[in-house]
C-alpha cells in the first residue's frame, strides 16, 4: 500500500489548525504609567530635556527680632530641578508575502501593529522597574523571603520621610507569593483586599489588590540584586517616579501613523524583491526617580 492520506504524513489537519489560530505566549503586560508622574510632553518643545523646578516650601517661620525695629531679612528658598532626557525607543517586525497571502487573520500587519503598541508598555514598565530599584532607602534582608514585617517597614520608611498615602508598590512575582504566604498568619483588623474584576479594568494586568493603603502590582521585569540572589521591588508615594515623552502628531510626514497625543508612531516599509513588508514603531521616553525620599526599595529573596 502507498500514498495513504493520513494525519501524520501529510500534516493537512495541523496546517489548517495553525492557519486559523495562534497561541499567545504569556508575557508581562503590567502598565506602570498609571503610578508614575508625567512631567512633560516634549513634542515640538525645541528640546530633548525636560527640567522641572523643585522648590522646598517647608521652611518654618522664625521668631522676629524682639526689639521691633531690626528687620529679620529674607529667608532663602531651597530650589533645585528635576532633569529628564528623552531617548528613542524602537521595535520592528517583518512579514513575507507568503505569510500575508496565506494569512487567515491570526498574524498579519494588524496584529503586529497592536504588538508594537504593547511593546511600548512593556518598555515603560521595564524602565520604571529599573528606576524604582534605585531608591536609596531600602527594607528587607538579602536571601530572606518577603514578609508582612517588611511591608510595615516600607510604609514606616515612607511616613518617616513625610510622605502621605496612597502608596503604590511593585514586586517580583516570587516576592508577591512570599508576601501572600506571610499574610496567611496575619490576624486582626488589617485585611488584604484582593483585586476585583472592576479594579482590574481600572488598573490592568499585574494589579493584585490593596493592603495597608498600598496598591500592589507584580512584574517579572523587576531587576535582581546582590548577584541575582534577591529581587529589587519598590514602594513609593506619588511623584516617586517621573517621566517625559514626546508625542509625534503633526511633526512627521503623513505616511507615518501617529495617533493624537500618543508617544508611539509607526510606519510601513515595503521591499518588492523578494517581497517583504515591515512595520517599524518608535517612541521617545525618559524616566527617572522624581524625588528619592518618595520611594523605598524592597530587597528580598528572589
Amino acid at each position: 500500500m502507498a500514498n495513504e492520506i493520513v494525519y501524520d504524513s501529510t500534516n493537512l489537519r495541523a496546517a489548517e489548525v495553525l492557519n486559523r489560530e495562534i497561541w499567545d505566549l504569556l508575557f508581562d503586560a503590567t502598565d506602570l504609567r498609571q503610578i508614575c508622574t508625567k512631567v512633560a510632553d516634549l513634542g515640538g518643545s525645541g528640546s530633548a530635556v525636560s527640567k522641572t523646578a523643585q522648590a522646598n516650601f517647608g521652611t518654618a517661620m522664625s521668631a522676629a527680632n524682639g526689639d521691633e525695629i531690626t528687620p529679620a531679612g529674607n529667608s532663602s528658598l531651597p530650589v533645585d530641578n528635576l532633569s529628564i532626557t528623552i531617548a528613542q525607543q524602537i521595535i520592528a517586525y517583518e512579514l513575507s508575502d507568503m505569510m500575508q497571502i496565506t494569512n487567515s487573520g491570526n498574524l498579519g500587519m494588524a496584529q503586529l501593529a497592536q504588538a508594537v503598541a504593547n511593546a511600548y508598555i512593556v518598555r515603560f514598565t521595564e524602565m520604571a522597574c529599573s528606576a524604582g530599584s534605585g531608591f536609596s532607602n531600602t527594607v528587607g534582608s538579602s536571601g530572606v523571603d518577603l514578609t508582612v514585617d517588611d511591608v510595615y517597614a516600607a510604609v514606616f520608611q515612607l511616613e518617616t520621610t513625610v510622605n502621605n498615602p496612597p502608596f503604590s508598590a511593585v514586586l517580583y512575582p516570587t516576592q508577591w507569593t512570599d508576601l501572600q504566604e506571610s499574610l496567611r498568619s496575619e490576624g486582626g483588623a488589617v485585611q488584604f483586599m484582593p483585586a476585583t474584576a472592576e479594579a482590574l479594568k481600572i488598573h490592568g494586568q499585574g494589579y493584585k489588590g490593596s493592603f495597608l493603603g498600598v496598591d500592589w502590582y507584580t512584574s517579572d521585569l523587576i531587576p535582581d540584586a546582590n548577584g541575582g540572589a534577591d529581587s529589587a521591588g519598590f514602594m513609593m508615594a506619588a511623584g516617586g517616579l517621573a517621566y517625559a515623552e514626546a508625542s509625534a502628531q503633526g511633526a512627521l510626514p503623513g505616511a507615518i501613523m501617529a495617533p493624537s497625543a500618543s508617544p508611539v508612531y509607526a510606519e510601513f516599509d515595503r521591499v518588492a524583491d523578494p517581497g517583504l513588508s515591515r512595520i517599524v514603531a518608535h517612541a521617545f521616553l525618559g524616566l527617572s526617580i522624581g524625588e528619592d525620599n518618595r520611594g523605598v526599595a524592597i530587597i528580598t529573596d528572589r
